[in-house]
């Protein structure tokens, strides 16, 4: 291969416009390194905690912005999104807040989508005990995100925690993918995919309902499978088979803008392991006896949101928003004796001025109702007082 020559007078012009260059990128690079981070950092986090709408307001802290290797780009260390607790009824305590936290988070801003009028960056954490990674986009047709999750602990996101209602620990990793068209969540489409292992639910201190403790339940593996479609995420398959409970989840969630207010349409059917049910006197207070007509205190309390099913299953519907999911009794299952005694006590006194015998038989069941949910609070008090004392040295 030849190489044209170059005269004099060509070599002093390349010479000069090496000079430019070099002074060109002499100025990016010492602009780069020297931006007043601090500056943008203040200012992040200023214009965030701006937009949050009282009285759930949530903080965005950062301990320390820079400059990132993946030009051009940031690295924001010790990132905290304070979530602020529900609304609580007059008189009660609020919750203190729950935090979102990453050790590390990196941002890198593709400067060719730029040029096209687009916002694109690829960004990555150290979070949640594990890794997340993704890259977004944001264009006048639309918006895409793509999020990749590598052992994250799912106990450690406040919202999922929340609606739960116990605390969760495990290994999360998966991929999540949407569009959203012309920025109408109505017509996004996307995938989701996520798989858990080593799931623990509950720690036996965490109350349901602020009424009974459950001792740990080990899931052991869980699989989600999502399909995004008009703004509806349909689950096409959410299962978990553990040592110590069958779970399986079936239904929809109509998206909005805002995750939380997302709302669900979701049947939810679990079942507890024999040895579960019968590891310790305390289980067993709390599940009963299988000979027993005594209703265990877990039927007992969760009567009004629960049906239990012939097989010993129980089923829930659940509705309402993400933040404020709602269970509700299924149709086709049975609710326990409590609830029905309950359900009796209702009609008695609506009937009561008819004196009929009916409206009598039902305040019997309703008074043995009442019986057996002492019985089953008196015996779970005992067994958490003998497995106490056992403890003791």
């Amino acid at each position: 291969m030849k190489f044209p020559k170059l005269n004099l007078r060509k070599l002093k012009y390349v010479k000069w416009a090496g000079y430019v260059l070099a002074y060109l990128l002499a100025f990016v690079v010492f602009a780069y390194v020297s931006f007043p981070y601090e500056r943008l950092r203040q200012y992040v986090v200023s214009t965030y905690n701006a937009t949050q709408p009282a009285p759930a307001e949530n903080r965005l802290e950062i301990d320390s912005l820079t400059w990132s290797w993946r030009f051009p780009g940031i690295v924001a260390e010790g990132v905290r999104l304070v979530v602020s607790p529900p609304p609580v009824p007059e008189g009660e305590k609020a919750p203190p807040p729950e935090y979102l936290e990453a050790e590390e988070v990196f941002v890198s801003a593709s400067a060719f989508a730029l040029l096209t009028g687009a916002r694109e960056a690829s960004f990555g954490a150290q979070a949640l005990d594990g890794e997340v990674a993704g890259w977004a986009r944001d264009s006048a047709s639309g918006r895409h995100l793509e999020i990749q999750l590598d052992g994250v602990n799912p106990g450690k996101i406040p919202q999922l925690a929340s609606t739960v209602g116990l605390p969760l620990a495990g290994r999360l990793s998966g991929h999540a993918s949407v569009d959203v068209p012309e920025n109408n969540i109505t017509k996004a489409e996307g995938t989701v995919d996520l798989a858990a292992e080593d799931l623990v639910l509950g720690d036996g201190k965490a109350k349901i309902q602020n009424t009974i403790a459950l001792p740990e339940l080990h899931i052991g593996a869980f699989n989600l499978k999502a399909q995004i479609s008009a703004g509806r995420l349909k689950v096409d398959e959410c299962t978990a088979q553990g040592r110590d409970l069958d779970l399986a989840l079936t239904g929809s969630i109509r998206l909005r803008p805002k995750v939380e207010a997302s709302v669900a349409d979701l049947e939810l059917k679990f079942s507890f392991a024999e040895k579960y049910r019968n590891q310790s006197d305390m289980t067993k207070a709390l599940f009963g006896q299988p000979d027993s007509k005594i209703p265990g205190l877990f039927d007992t309390v969760t009567s009004s949101h629960l049906t239990k099913h012939e097989d010993g299953s129980y089923g829930a519907r659940l509705s309402g928003t993400l933040s404020r999911l709602q269970p509700r009794p299924m149709s086709g299952g049975r609710r326990s004796s409590i609830g029905s005694s309950a359900g009796s006590a209702d009609s008695s006194s609506v009937d009561g001025a008819r004196s009929s015998p009916m409206s009598a038989a039902k305040g019997r069941r309703m008074r043995r109702g009442g019986k057996n949910t002492r019985r089953a609070e008196a015996a779970a008090a005992e067994a958490a007082e003998d497995e106490a004392a056992e403890e003791t040295p």
